[in-house]
């Protein structure tokens, strides 16, 4: 009797044992892994340019230049989203005369090719040209002058290439450039009567 009690006892401590140690033992945790997703956006570069027309310069009788102001000026807006920026270009039409009929008012000829220069045209000639207003907001006045006038801005023959007369080197939601004209009957010149014309192409293209 003796014996089979201390086994009794045995057997109920080792139970006691075995069931906390079941309650004492940590669950094991859940291990963790990553994997990076990168995530790409291309934005394409777009750009537009609007510029007022038609422009009725304001009108020469007989000799003389026509007068400045806003009748000699087209403006420009362009608006682009190219980081780079862009270039603004002019040409003109045909052989870069303004034409009446048969009649003709040849292009501006400065001293120098490609180089704006104050206004200058002989008495016997009668010219025509353009300038980059001082006042645009993409335009380099030591090129252009720093007035929109005759003697204080600078003027270019609008050629029948392009040529690039502002650039900007990042994007924009809306540069203005104010692009003058202006003509001149020298003094001894007749100039026969008519509206003479030409069309100038503005081109605004990305970098």
């Amino acid at each position: 009797m003796i014996l089979v009690k201390r086994l009794t006892i045995f057997f109920a401590v080792l139970a006691v044992a075995f069931i906390f140690d079941l309650i004492t033992v940590s669950p094991t945790s859940a291990t963790d892994d990553t994997d990076p997703v990168v995530v790409n956006l291309s934005v394409s570069g777009t750009i537009s340019i609007s510029c007022t027309t038609p422009i009725t310069m304001s009108s020469i009788t007989g000799t003389g230049q026509s007068t400045m102001g806003t009748s000699n000026r087209s403006t420009c807006t362009v608006i682009t989203n190219n980081s780079a920026g862009y270039d603004l270009k002019w040409i003109s039409n045909g052989t870069g005369t303004m034409l009446s009929g048969s009649d003709s008012i040849a292009a501006y000829t400065p001293a120098v090719a490609d180089t704006p220069e104050t206004w200058s045209v002989a008495g016997s000639a009668s010219e025509w040209g353009g300038h980059l207003g001082s006042t645009s907001t993409t335009v380099d006045t030591g090129v252009w002058g720093a007035a929109d006038t005759y003697a204080g801005g600078n003027w270019l023959n609008i050629a029948t290439t392009n040529r690039t007369i502002a650039t900007l080197n990042t994007e924009t939601t809306g540069d203005t450039e104010y692009i003058y004209f202006g003509a001149e009957v020298g003094a001894s010149k007749s100039q026969p009567t008519g509206t003479y014309t030409n069309t100038v192409t503005m081109t605004a293209s990305t970098k």
